[in-house]
């Protein structure tokens, strides 16, 4: 048997994610892989013994460089990710939630920096792949579990502090946080994911954040704060 190279494991990979960012991972094949790889499948299922273990691979690789080596490391072992080892970016965002600010201006300066900073061409293909991966529920469950409804948590406590200071009506956190977040990608996400609109300029930005900050205030508002 011929010795696994490093080299040989990145072709396999490489080829593996063009492949499966063209057809999914429904129509994908093997067969299809190898032919773009230009190898035998003998030499493919030396390193992957199927088409979910090379896919998954991908996925972990991508949670890694985007979401943070905790991401990669709770998939491979279904832990929960602490807070205080989430990805910078995620910590940076929280940490702009200051409730003793003028509520409109903490969302627009953190609803700014969420698209800056998350709708990117990488995000969002790591996005993609998570989504071709919840093919398998357990995937799915993890990612959400260990990102979207862990960074949700930020928001929560923050719309929780500033509606027990009469800065915005009492509701429920959870829904309020959800509603500002839908606000945010109601404009662009969706192009996003299909790889229409993958990059926003700081304008178009400016843009989406004051039109979703002033729909958000005007649901939410308390009658009796000025912010």
């Amino acid at each position: 048997m011929r010795v696994k190279t490093d080299a040989r494991r990145e072709a396999i990979l490489s080829a593996a994610k063009e492949v499966f960012e063209e057809l999914g991972f429904e129509q994908t094949t093997m067969s299809e892989i190898t032919a773009r790889l230009g190898s035998s499948k003998a030499t493919l299922y030396r390193y992957f013994d199927s088409k979910e273990a090379l896919f998954l691979e991908l996925v972990l690789r991508s949670a890694s460089e985007h979401g943070g080596e905790s991401m990669s490391i709770a998939l491979k072992h279904g832990r929960k990710v602490p807070e205080h080892e989430f990805p910078p970016k995620v910590l940076e965002a929280a940490d702009l939630l200051d409730p003793t600010e003028d509520v409109a201006s903490v969302l627009k300066r953190v609803g700014k920096f969420i698209l800056k900073n998350f709708h990117t061409p990488q995000k969002l293909a790591t996005h993609r792949m998570v989504i071709s991966a919840s093919i398998n529920p357990e995937i799915g469950k993890l990612f959400y579990e260990n990102g979207p409804k862990k960074g949700m948590k930020f928001l929560e406590r923050y719309f929780e502090s500033v509606m027990n200071n009469g800065k915005l009506r009492t509701a429920d956190a959870h829904v309020v946080a959800c509603h500002f977040r839908g606000l945010l990608d109601a404009e662009a996400h969706e192009a996003g994911l299909f790889n229409v609109v993958t990059e926003l300029s700081d304008k178009r930005i400016a843009g989406i954040v004051d039109r979703a900050v002033d729909v958000f205030i005007r649901a939410y508002g308390s009658p009796s704060a000025p912010g």
